[in-house]
């Protein structure tokens, strides 16, 4: 039975770049995905999306490749930005360590979603989500 895989964008920036220091890894990963539904956060198209990628064409044109996969799956985060966007602010003046991007806010409010299925998370930042996937039963891909 296929699963369900939360990806963060440091997964596709590793994958796509041949220079990243994750590329490897990303590499290794995406032989684990294979069959299974990938599940995309639309800020992270944002952020994997951007200029440098769009500079590199045959990266460019790898991933539009990879997103025409009926496998993927688009999260929009209309249902979470709100919430998302409070908790950066608060936790930033909370703590001086720890503090979470808006994007990793937006997926750690995903994560937290009983509605939302998901069986792994694809990510290079354990620790910004841990506590999250410990709690839902979600194992984490690194």
């Amino acid at each position: 039975m296929a699963k369900y895989i939360l990806t963060d964008t440091g997964y596709w920036v590793g994958l796509l770049n041949s220079k990243d220091q994750f590329h490897k890894n990303s590499i290794t990963i995406s032989e684990l995905l294979e069959g299974n539904n990938i599940v995309i956060p639309w800020p992270c198209l944002y952020e994997t999306i951007n200029t440098k990628l769009t500079r590199r064409k045959n990266d460019l044109i790898q991933f539009e490749n990879i997103l025409k996969d009926p496998r993927i799956i688009y999260i929009d985060d209309a249902n979470y930005k709100s919430s998302a966007i409070e908790n950066v602010f608060e936790r930033n003046n909370k703590y001086s360590e720890g503090a979470h991007s808006l994007v990793d806010s937006v997926i750690r409010e995903m994560l937290l979603d009983i509605n939302l299925k998901i069986d792994y998370l694809v990510t290079f930042n354990v620790r910004d989500f841990q506590d999250i996937c410990y709690k839902r039963g979600i194992e984490i891909l690194s």
